[in-house]
């Protein structure tokens, strides 16, 4: 039986005992840490290799263990040979000891495996502390035989034996199974097979692809099948299936399901936020608050063993049965269980986000990993959100009246500095409504960094403070921002906003073009896989999303086309004509529900624009209309849509790009129409107007990037709610005059092309009744 596995996996599993303490300690800065372990790398000469890699491979029974991982440090030094394992710290270097069994148990594997690799007889061993204040050290160093390194690593593997043997079946059952597995379907339905082999060759030539593949399709199992193959066949080790909603999870997840009943034996795990997963009365993840922290790392093993010998797909009710039998954290449990799963499925940010990605996937990365980015076309606006983030000057007053003017002066004095930077910015920049630079500010992040120090020492030494969740969440803020701030490049910029009401002023870092940063992740991926509906236009996305030399591929629609019709009125829905148009559109509305008897979405640009044309429709109709709130629920969100049934005839009133455009799947005459009013552009702001600049400067349509694009595709998402199966029938309705011009016509996907200009209500009403009693 064969094993591969990291040093830190090894290291961690075997080793690990005691309490979760998600309390303040002194290891949060993992930038610095970063930053910590680069410039002492640097600081040696040429006889010093950073970030050395090692392997090993080493039988015990009928066990094979590869294992591998990179030594901080190789030196060479008068014919000695040194491993140096660097960590960073912000204690005092004085009180620091070489009693840490952990740390020297990862230096101790990388110098067994250089040793035997290279016939040594004796290595030293050298343990660097580097302190995140000043970068100043202080070293610790053993010589050991290679028989004690020996003894010291089998010892290691013999405590992981009965863990790896089940991993080691685990694998093997996987391969086999994958091999041999089948399309789960007696056949491919129209643009499968042509989507499952251009993800397969993609995986197989390590090329990142579009696909631009129309409801109905069934992207996911077309893109889970491929995957799943090349896991079989060793071009992946591990596929990451990226979500932007819950319902695209459950998607993925019962494609697993059905190739499972087609004999495929794989690891899969679905991660929930710890807001939904955890299982204590209130998140609070230390041993003095949580039964569940406490003495988790001595059971965790134990609950690991047992989920995996027993459970195949395992998603948010089977992590936490078995957390609940074992006395684990469910979000640490789940995490963990991903560390030995072929398929991972969770949201965008555990892989793109710099505040929140998987770091013990990523920041020592030796396998192949391939990206599944479902419903690709959230992932622009989504990612714009993780690289950006702004501090606002009355968070920092308040703080500050919290602060003792005896105890605290040093802080007092650090947030003043900052609240002067506040004042400086505004007024240097004219007093400004809104500013904007290309340039980072420095000195600010300077600033947030010293105060950032003063509050960590203040939050390790002084956990009664009344305002300690105050000065904790002021530290992570800022923390979160400086990690921002690292990413800072070309279509970042540094924004000052002046509310005039509150008379706050806002520093934001705006990511506005998060293409070159994603396209630095998607490098730690063999392959990365982009697929969506609405991906149109498909160049736009490429390029917004970092990925311009990707392959692409555009499927036609599976259905045939006499299933749906789609009509455009041109009636101008623009912000100045609208009140002009209320009566038409009402007209229009009343028309289009009541020529054939069922179920319809009307969708808004707006809420007030929604609320408008409703106060006039309720007025002037005795048609029932269901409204959407501002604010809804998951479950009002359930009980909104449960309205929607075979045999109802109910219309609702609905927000373009709200929590009803995207993922709602009402088959069959659960939906039979959907009308689009307006071309759905996002509102004018300073944020879409920088958009338009930025773009404008590099090239650009700046006005389409910043608009056009984005409206389209909620219009896209809206009209997608319709047809969702080959029998479904239906019509989209588009209302604007816009949807009739030629630029809009040249974006719209390739089953679009049978749109019908619809010039009054007369006209709609004829051609309703002709397609519903002729198919037409």
């Amino acid at each position: 039986m064969y094993i591969k596995t990291s040093v830190r996996k090894l290291i961690e599993f075997v080793m690990r005992s005691g309490d979760i303490d998600n309390s303040f300690r002194d290891n949060n800065r993992m930038v610095e840490g970063i930053k910590a372990h680069q410039k002492i790398q640097k600081s040696y000469d040429k006889n010093y290799q950073a970030e050395f890699y090692l392997k090993n491979i080493t039988k015990i029974d009928d066990m094979e263990f590869h294992v591998e991982g990179r030594a901080d440090g190789l030196l060479k030094k008068k014919g000695k040979i040194i491993i140096d394992e660097i960590k960073s710290t912000t204690r005092n270097l004085d009180k620091l000891d070489d009693s840490n069994k952990l740390h020297w148990a990862q230096a101790f594997c990388y110098g067994y495996f250089y040793g035997v690799k290279n016939d040594l007889k004796n290595i030293t061993i050298r343990l660097t502390y580097v302190s995140l204040d000043d970068y100043k050290t202080k070293t610790f160093e053993k010589e050991k035989s290679l028989d004690y390194l020996y003894e010291f690593y089998i010892n290691l593997l013999k405590e992981y034996i009965n863990f790896s043997k089940i991993l080691s079946k685990n694998l093997e059952k996987r391969n086999i199974s994958a091999n041999n597995l089948t399309f789960p379907y007696d056949g491919y339905r129209k643009g499968q097979r042509k989507m499952a082999v251009a993800v397969y060759r993609a995986i197989l030539d390590k090329k990142n692809l579009f696909v631009d593949a129309p409801t109905g399709t069934g992207k996911t199992i077309s893109t889970i099948f491929p995957a799943v193959k090349s896991l079989g066949e060793g071009l992946t080790d591990k596929i990451f299936y990226l979500t932007s909603k819950n319902t695209t999870a459950k998607e993925a997840l019962k494609s697993l399901y059905l190739l499972k009943e087609k004999n495929l034996s794989i690891k899969a795990v679905s991660i929930t936020s710890k807001e939904k997963i955890c299982l204590n009365d209130e998140i609070s993840c230390n041993p003095e608050s949580c039964p569940f922290a406490r003495g988790h790392f001595d059971r965790v093993n134990d609950g690991l063993k047992d989920i995996l010998e027993n459970e195949d797909i395992m998603d948010y009710d089977i992590i936490t049965s078995y957390s609940e039998k074992h006395r684990l954290c469910p979000l640490e449990f789940e995490l963990d269980i991903s560390l030995y799963c072929d398929i991972i499925i969770c949201d965008y940010n555990y892989v793109f986000d710099p505040n929140v990605y998987l770091r013990r996937f990523f920041d020592d990365s030796l396998d192949e990993y391939l990206f599944l980015i479902d419903e690709a076309h959230n992932l622009l606006e989504r990612s714009r959100k993780m690289f950006s983030h702004n501090f606002v000057d009355s968070d920092f007053m308040e703080l500050r009246k919290s602060m003792d003017i005896k105890k605290d002066l040093k802080i007092i004095k650090s947030i003043d500095s900052i609240l002067d930077e506040f004042e400086k910015m505004y007024k240097n920049y004219g007093k400004k409504l809104f500013y904007y630079s290309t340039d980072n500010n420095d000195n600010f992040d300077k600033k947030l960094m010293a105060l950032s120090k003063k509050l960590e020492k203040v939050l390790i030494k002084d956990k009664k403070r009344e305002d300690y969740d105050k000065i904790e969440d002021m530290f992570f803020e800022i923390n979160h921002h400086l990690k921002i701030s690292d990413n800072f490049r070309e279509g970042f910029y540094q924004t000052l906003t002046y509310d005039e009401n509150s008379m706050e002023k806002i520093y934001e870092i705006k990511c506005i073009d998060p293409s070159k940063v994603l396209k630095e992740k998607y490098k730690l991926a063999r392959s990365s896989i982009f697929f969506s509906a609405t991906l149109s236009p498909m160049d736009f996305y490429r390029k917004m999303l970092g990925a311009s030399d990707s392959l692409k591929v555009h499927l036609d629609l599976p259905f045939d086309k006499k299933n749906f019709a789609i009509f455009a009125s041109p009636i101008s829905t623009r912000y100045k004509d609208r009140n002009n148009n209320l009566m038409d559109i009402a007209d229009l509305i009343h028309e289009f529900i009541n020529a054939k008897k069922g179920n319809y979405f009307i969708f808004f640009p707006s809420f007030s624009y929604l609320t408008d044309v409703y106060e006039y429709y309720k007025e002037n109709f005795n048609d029932e209309i269901l409204v959407q709130e501002r604010s809804m629920s998951p479950v009002e969100r359930h009980k909104f849509l449960q309205n929607f049934t075979y045999d109802s005839q109910k219309t609702a009133f609905l927000v373009l790009g709200g929590i009803f455009s995207e993922g709602v799947d009402l088959k069959g005459d659960r939906l039979i129409g959907s009308m689009v009013i307006s071309v759905g552009m996002p509102g004018v702001s300073d944020e879409r107007n920088l958009i338009k600049k930025h773009f404008d400067e590099i090239s650009h349509n700046g006005f389409d990037y910043s608009y056009t694009y984005p409206g389209l595709n909620k219009i896209f998402q809206a009209a997608g709610r319709l047809i969702r199966g080959e029998k479904d029938r239906g019509i989209i309705y588009l209302v604007d005059d816009r949807f009739l011009w030629d630029k809009y016509r040249r974006l719209y996907p390739r089953h679009w092309s049978n749109i019908r200009e619809v010039k009054n209500k007369k006209e709609l009403k004829i051609l309703v009744e002709r397609f519903w009693n002729r198919g037409e």
